[in-house]
């Protein structure tokens, strides 16, 4: 008998090959012997190869002892369904691992028990399936679970693909950003567009470095506000600067900031959902037209798909409008967000059709524009459309007007399967262009009644006209009357003083009659003022007629009134005038010499013939240069003028004070030529006390 306790398996490589294989073809399981494929430059297992299959194998799979390709090439939902990570976990422990899975990809159904242990650098697989045996209840029960998992999947990818369509077609921006920095992780075609900017240029960048025209205008405070205190920030037409179009160009938002959370809890970022208001603000202030335009951030592109639902959720339900999609020919709600869910007055539900949440809609055509956006694929755009709305407070249907968006979302195929509606509230800026419109019209009715107004005017200036040139031409024989009496006088004058003269000869002597000399001394005294009179008219006749003679120049008032002081310094010594000069301030002025001259040697004198004889005398010259016209003071101490003296001071021949030798003439003579000239003379005087004459005239006479 031969020895029992020797083993009987053969010792050499070549027995224990041909032992392996028979191992595996007798094998009542499948087997297959995978070898790992590895990435480059690294130990991780990125495939696995075929090496053998026994027949059981190449029967269950459908494949050849020796396939040429890849597990994955060849099975690649098994990285999704998990095998391909069984695989790898078994080849790496070096354990004995088992798995149980049912496997409905790849051409393959049934129900696999999958048994793995590595040996060396091979990974032994065994493998059962039960499709030549009855289903157990466990195996059923795994199928129903997979296949309702599989729905499941389906349905949340069908709707991950229609949020991210809505997402995508809204017209609106959105933008979501992350750290202390604000990382701009997420933004859609419509923030690039809006902010002047690609793609590349906002993606991974800080907010204030892909957008450095909005630094320091408030909104770093508002987003650390709202990291920090986890409340959300709604805010109404702020200003932001944007480069976009070549230029700066100021623009106005409506947005609000939501805090983003991460797994733990904690805020990690902000979402902003902006709609730009930048014509809403400039209808406000009387500008025509309204553009608004939705402009948002929002959250982070590599999230799970639960959490890209959250998010555009709770993005489509803070956007400052009326989103809602409608799903089929009826057009059921399958979304809509917390404002529209206002705006039907509470009675939106998911899954109603239109025409029964919104009744009143139906009439006022509505519902036939939907059905023309379903049937033709093409968007239905509606501005300031006027809309009656039922309202629960009052009872009572109201008007609205709105902005809207009917967006057809389709399939794969182009089919509609969608419409997006999304609307925006015009009401306040509709009404602010009706009563800007309004007050346009009133402005013009007040127009036309100035024009009538300015008519009315013009004849009556038309009527000044013709009185002032009546004027002038009184005065024009005035001067002429006065010229031609001074002219005429001067010879009766001179006739009779010859006469006089003559007449000495034959009047009696002083001792013959003493009141001869007398009286012939009054004649000439009376002579020698009508002489005087005379001359007075002259010089006003001649004041009028060399007027447009006399050229302008650039003079120092500090020099003329220099001259003035050295003509008049016997006089001012003899009366110990002090008289002292500030005129620093206006330095030159455009005007003739010797109008002038006679203006301020007329005013320094009189201020010394008319001194108060009880005190000594003091007199200031002033002068103040204002951007259109000179102004020179000259005041005194001296006796002073009452009110009545000054209505009649300017009067021509008309003297106050007796006791100073004078004709009348001279305030008179230097009144026309301040006004000839264009300006004022003004006198302000207290009996008593002095008087102060105010000259002013233009700085280019």
């Amino acid at each position: 008998m031969s020895d029992l306790s020797a083993s009987a398996l053969p010792n050499d490589s070549a027995h224990l090959e041909g032992l392996s294989r028979v191992l595996m073809e007798t094998a009542q399981t499948g087997v297959m012997l995978l070898r790992p494929c590895y990435a480059a430059d690294s130990d991780t297992i990125v495939d696995f190869a075929y090496v053998a299959l026994n027949s059981l194998a190449k029967k269950q799979l459908r494949l050849p002892e020796h396939p040429r390709e890849s597990l994955l090439t060849l099975f690649p939902a098994t990285k999704e369904e998990g095998v391909f990570k069984f695989y790898c976990e078994a080849f790496l422990s070096g354990e004995v691992t088992r798995w149980q899975h049912i496997y409905q990809h790849d051409g393959l159904d049934g129900y696999f028990m999958l048994v793995a242990q590595r040996y060396e650098q091979v990974l032994v697989v065994n493998f059962t399936d039960n499709n030549d045996r009855p289903r157990t209840a466990v195996e059923d029960a795994l199928r129903e679970s997979q296949t309702r998992e599989k729905a499941a999947r389906a349905e949340a990818e069908r709707q991950r693909g229609e949020l991210e369509r809505v997402f995508e077609q809204a017209p609106i921006a959105i933008a979501v950003y992350r750290g202390p920095n604000y990382i701009i992780e997420l933004a859609n075609s419509t923030v690039a567009r809006l902010w002047g900017r690609t793609r590349d240029q906002l993606l991974g960048k800080g907010l204030f470095e892909a957008l450095p025209e909005v630094a320091g205008m408030g909104y770093e405070e508002l987003l650390d506000g709202v990291m920090a205190t986890g409340v959300p920030h709604v805010a109404r037409a702020m200003e932001a600067q944007h480069d976009r179009n070549g230029q700066r160009e100021t623009v106005y938002w409506d947005f609000v900031y939501v805090p983003m959370y991460a797994a733990d809890g904690s805020i990690n970022g902000a979402m902003v959902v902006a709609n730009e208001v930048t014509q809403q603000v400039r209808a406000r202030q009387q500008v025509e037209q309204l553009n608004y335009e939705l402009e948002a951030r929002v959250g982070e592109r590599t999230r799970q798909l639960t959490e890209q639902q959250a998010l555009l959720s709770q993005i489509l339900s803070n956007v400052p409008a009326y989103i809602a999609t409608l799903t089929g020919p009826e057009h059921r709600f399958t979304f809509f967000n917390e404002l529209f869910h206002q705006l039907s007055a509470g009675r939106v539900e998911l899954n109603l059709p239109v025409e029964e949440v919104l009744p009143e809609a139906v009439k006022q055509g509505f519902i036939s524009i939907l059905d023309q956006v379903y049937a033709t694929g093409m968007p239905y755009i509606g501005q300031e459309v006027p809309i009656y709305l039922y309202n629960a407070a009052t009872g009572q249907q109201e008007l609205q007007y709105l902005n809207f968006v009917y967006e057809p979302l389709t399939d794969k195929q182009g089919s509609t399967v969608s419409i997006l509606v999304f609307a925006v509230d015009v009401t306040e800026q509709m009404l602010a262009r009706q009563q800007t419109e309004a007050a346009q019209e009133r402005v013009q009715q007040l127009n036309e009644e100035l024009a009538a107004i300015n008519e009315e005017l013009q004849a009556t200036n038309e009527e000044l006209l013709g009185s002032n040139t009546q004027l002038q031409h009184i005065n024009t024989d005035l001067d002429t009357f006065v010229y031609a009496a001074s002219h005429d006088l001067k010879s009766p004058i001179a006739n009779i003083e010859g006469l006089i003269d003559a007449l000495r000869e034959y009047l009696p002597t002083e001792a013959q009659e003493p009141m001869v000399p007398r009286l012939v001394g009054m004649i000439d005294n009376s002579i020698a003022r009508f002489q005087k009179t005379v001359e007075h008219l002259t010089e006003v006749s001649r004041l009028q007629a060399t007027r447009q003679l006399q050229r302008p120049e650039t003079l120092h008032l500090a020099s003329i009134l220099e001259e003035v002081r050295l003509d008049l310094l016997p006089l001012l010594e003899s009366s110990h005038a002090d008289l002292h000069i500030a005129v620093e301030d206006c330095p030159s002025i455009h005007f003739p010499v010797k109008s002038m001259r006679s203006v301020f040697f007329n005013l320094l004198s009189n201020a010394v013939k008319y001194r108060a004889p009880d005190r000594e005398l003091r007199v200031q010259v002033r002068a103040q240069c204002l951007p259109t016209r000179l102004v020179v003071e000259v005041q005194d101490n001296g006796l002073g003028l009452s009110e009545a003296q000054q209505a009649q001071l300017f009067t021509m021949f008309r003297r106050l004070h007796t006791h100073v030798e004078g004709s009348g003439v001279g305030l008179y003579l230097i009144k026309r030529t301040v006004e000839n000239a264009g300006g004022t003379i003004t006198v302000d005087s207290q009996l008593g006390v002095g008087s102060t004459f105010t000259v002013t005239l233009p700085r280019r006479a």
